[in-house]
């Protein structure tokens, strides 16, 4: 069709040019409608070819994109998903579980305090108690404790188990200690306090041993807190009975003292005995003074017998004022003269901290006894309600669910991968 067009445009302009145009001028007009009968059959295929593909095909760089996309889905899918079918299907080392459960409590009935009462969880000391064995079973001390009694970094290590699950002896405690945290759970069921431990291990009869050994360390720990507890109790008490016992020394010492600087045991009695003595004392003035005013009605002041008893009542008259001064302090008392006034004040004071000193003593020394009575009984108990035995069947791995979440995992990886390549190449398009 293109040629035809030529033919009638050559046509047209040879008969149009026939009259004033030269032969050179023609052959330049047919080599011009030859270059344009080409351009139009070009421009006709191409657009053949751009109707005839779409998408991706009719871009540059297309196939490339294809081998892209397959050579990924093998790497990112299919090679994990093969290594982790035939890993888990025949490489693999079982693993076997042994349970055991076990609570920690006191030795007497803990308080209920006022979130047990209504919640029904367990007390505070209870719960800690129980979290400090448990954060014990996964700590380095409880491990090189375990490793005292059983050989668990050689069991760990066996030959017979696979190279990804076994654990290598070379490796610092440090990675050890992250390995068995691994292989061995410990939670706590509440409201009861309840630990459930569940240790792995490559055979049954390890995983058995092993679990029996974690409950004799936690017990050594119980036992260990409760031998502490108990020491440091008695340690205090014995501390406060010499304390005390120093202090009732002391309170006897100065109340010894004051008697001796007084002359006197007791100065109650001191007191009792004075003043019935200034009490009959004073009788006897009276009546001597009774008499003398008697006798001024018959007899002369001046006589002898008068002058004798007014001497005599003199005489009592001053008994009675020195009796008088050694009970209280009065203006007839000489000078730092000790009464028995100021010395039962002194003496009260002194007797009252001997008395106070006595009742702490007999206190310290009750506690004493009560802190070794404690002593010789635990504060508190590891009780195991489930003991280990060897599993019969292997817990882990668990073959189908591991190989299917890595086809999983890897097939989403790669479907993000593919559409982050799509949006990449849409935006560069």
């Amino acid at each position: 069709m293109a040629s035809d067009d030529a033919e009638v445009d050559i046509d047209d302009e040879s008969a149009t040019e026939s009259r004033n145009v030269t032969a050179l001028e023609k052959i330049r007009l047919v080599s011009q409608a030859l270059s344009d009968a080409a351009r139009r059959t070009r421009m006709s295929s191409r657009g053949r070819r751009a109707y005839s593909g779409g998408g991706f095909q009719a871009r540059r760089g297309a196939r490339l994109m294809r081998l892209a996309i397959i050579a990924s889905f093998c790497i990112i899918v299919v090679v994990p998903s093969i290594a982790g079918a035939v890993y888990y299907g025949f490489v693999a080392s079982d693993q076997f579980v042994a349970e055991a459960d076990f609570t920690v409590s006191g030795g007497e009935a803990p308080p209920i305090d006022g979130l047990g009462a209504l919640t029904g969880i367990p007390a505070l000391a209870v719960i800690q108690d129980t979290q400090i064995v448990t954060n014990y079973i996964h700590s380095r001390a409880g491990l090189e404790s375990l490793e005292k009694l059983v050989p668990i970094k050689e069991l760990y290590a066996s030959p017979a188990a696979d190279r990804l699950s076994r654990f290598n002896p070379k490796k610092p405690i440090e990675k050890f200690v992250r390995y068995w945290e691994k292989m061995s759970e410990a939670s706590i069921k509440m409201p009861a306090g309840i630990v459930e431990l569940k240790i792995r291990a490559f055979t049954p009869q390890d995983s058995e041993r092993i679990a029996r050994a974690v409950l004799q360390t936690c017990e050594a720990l119980i036992n260990d807190m409760n031998d502490r507890m108990n020491h440091d109790a008695v340690v205090n008490a014995e501390q406060e009975l010499e304390r005390t016992a120093q202090r009732l020394t002391k309170a006897r010492a100065a109340l010894e003292e004051a008697r001796n600087d007084a002359g006197l045991l007791d100065t109650v009695k001191a007191a009792e005995g004075l003043n019935k003595l200034a009490t009959e004392t004073k009788a006897s003035l009276l009546r001597l003074q009774e008499e003398y005013r008697t006798q001024l009605n018959y007899v002369s002041q001046s006589a002898p017998q008068m002058l004798a008893m007014k001497s005599r009542i003199e005489v009592t008259q001053n008994q009675v004022a020195e009796i008088e001064s050694k009970l209280t302090t009065t203006q007839l008392s000489p000078d730092n003269q000790p009464t028995i006034a100021g010395s039962m004040t002194k003496f009260g004071e002194l007797d009252l901290e001997r008395q106070v000193a006595e009742h702490l003593y007999a206190g310290a020394a009750t506690s004493l006894e009560l802190a070794r009575l404690n002593a010789e009984r635990k504060m508190m108990y590891l009780k195991t309600f489930v003991n280990p035995v060897a599993p019969q069947e292997a817990a882990y791995p668990r073959r189908a669910l591991y190989s299917f979440l890595i086809f999983a995992g890897s097939t989403m990886l790669w479907a993000v991968l593919c559409g982050l390549g799509a949006t990449v190449r849409n935006y560069m398009a």
